[in-house]
């Protein structure tokens, strides 16, 4: 709709109940209420009843096309055109199950055939951002089984024939990520094929940014549901992958602008990607990524691959220049938290010139479960790492300050004890610095 003049009067059944705007495509739904299309299906991703008569209305209930009444709106629109009504174009058909089944069909053909990958790819794809609907009927017929097959066919071919195929590689991670893989599919699909994990370690290690968070996003779904051995066995080069996509999400934060950094995290196909969010994608990325190194830093020899690999210097960046969301701060602490319970790891944090800083600054700042891993954090510097450095940077950066104040407000229990016992431990240290309200202190901790 252009602008119309207020006197033209709009027929009450050419709106839309849930939009309130003139119906583009009506449907009418098994409720016998007519929707526009795009609007009941939205509204039923969320909640699956007619919004009018409270009805119980599946996702995947039909939805008749009302072509009378789109004929009247259309005619209705032709006849106000000098009132600067614009018409209404006929609605293409929406793609049905029979579309989906038959290029399900071809799919499956083109793991092992060269024809018609390009051409299935892209419809399945437009498939899937249709709704949920579609990525459902997706799921059930194993079109994540076929990609995944399909990546691992293609990364682990040589290497002429896997550029030859990088295209199509790039599409299949995309459309795995709108589709998932369901839960109770992924560990069957890890025990069935042993290559997966090395497939995907490979596509870690290209220059693909998008792809990297794709992969990653994707590692996270199969091993979501996974054994604990599964993840125990992460080897180093699939961890050093994943602190490689943290790397460059913290390059590309600091370097938006320059050009030579931007050609490398830049996606390659542009026009198709646009229809993706890149920064989500790259959110999710990221809470993947944490996700997968908090639970193989559960294991101590994993522990000290991470730290080798420089996983405490990049967290620190990246919460320095990424986070600002509560999940994101709450994992990256709860790895640190875990990194720290190591010698090697609490030389890494005290060797950053800003790692006491940023966690003394995230406490009271996000979540009480963000309060006690930044705790744990400096509990563990205080009392493992030498002495003088500690005491002398935690006065500098505001600790002892930041420590008082968690005594004097209301936060949680455990929370408290650990800044008792950090400014119990170094009360005699910290109380020789001018800076330092001895009398406060030591009134905080006789309470």
């Amino acid at each position: 709709m252009d602008h119309v003049d207020e006197e033209i009067e709009i027929p009450n059944y050419f709106i839309c109940p849930i939009s309130l705007e003139i119906m583009k495509d009506p449907v009418t739904a098994v409720s016998g209420i007519t929707y526009d299309r795009q609007s009941i299906v939205q509204w039923l991703e969320k909640v699956p009843s007619c919004p009018v008569t409270k009805q119980p209305l599946p996702l995947d209930s039909d939805l008749t096309p009302n072509h009378t009444l789109r004929r009247l709106i259309q005619h209705w629109c032709d006849e106000n055109a000098t009132h600067g009504v614009a018409r209404i174009p006929t609605p293409r058909a929406p793609p049905g199950k029979l579309n989906i089944v038959e290029e399900i069909k071809n799919l499956k053909k083109f793991v092992v055939e060269d024809s018609g990958r390009e051409d299935t790819l892209k419809k399945l794809e437009v498939l899937a951002m249709e709704g949920e609907t579609n990525r459902r009927m997706m799921c059930e017929a194993g079109v994540h089984r076929s990609l995944i097959l399909f990546v691992v066919k293609c990364t682990l071919e040589e290497e002429e024939e896997g550029q030859h195929l990088k295209g199509h590689v790039d599409e299949s991670l995309r459309l795995l990520h709108l589709i998932g893989v369901p839960l109770n599919d992924a560990r069957a699909l890890l025990i069935e094929n042993d290559q997966i994990l090395e497939s995907l370690t490979l596509i870690l290690h290209q220059q693909d940014f998008i792809n990297k968070a794709y992969t990653i996003v994707l590692l996270r779904n199969l091993t979501g549901n996974a054994s604990s051995h599964t993840v125990e066995r992460f080897g180093a080069e699939i961890l050093k992958g994943i602190i490689g996509f943290l790397k460059d999400v913290v390059i590309s934060s600091f370097n938006v602008t320059n050009p030579s950094v931007s050609a490398t995290l830049q996606p390659s196909s542009s026009s198709v990607r646009s229809k993706l969010d890149r920064s989500l994608v790259i959110k999710r990325g990221v809470t993947a990524a944490l996700m997968i190194l908090l639970e193989t830093s559960s294991w101590s020899q994993n522990r000290t691959i991470l730290v080798d690999l420089g996983a405490v210097s990049e967290l620190i960046d990246l919460e320095i220049s990424y986070s600002g969301e509560k999940r994101t701060t709450e994992l990256l602490l709860g790895i640190l938290s875990r990194l720290c319970c190591c010698a090697d790891g609490r030389a890494e944090m005290l060797s950053h010139g800003g790692g006491i800083a940023i966690v003394t600054k995230r406490v009271l700042w996000v979540s009480t479960v963000a309060d006690d891993r930044a705790l744990s954090i400096l509990n563990l510097l205080s009392k493992f790492s030498p002495e003088n450095k500690v005491v002398e940077e935690m006065v500098c950066v505001g600790t002892v300050e930041k420590l008082c104040s968690v005594l004097r407000v209301d936060c949680g229990l455990s929370v408290k004890e650990k800044a008792k016992e950090i400014l119990r431990d170094h009360f005699d240290e910290w109380k020789r610095f001018p800076c330092i309200d001895v009398p406060l202190l030591t009134k905080l901790l006789s309470s």
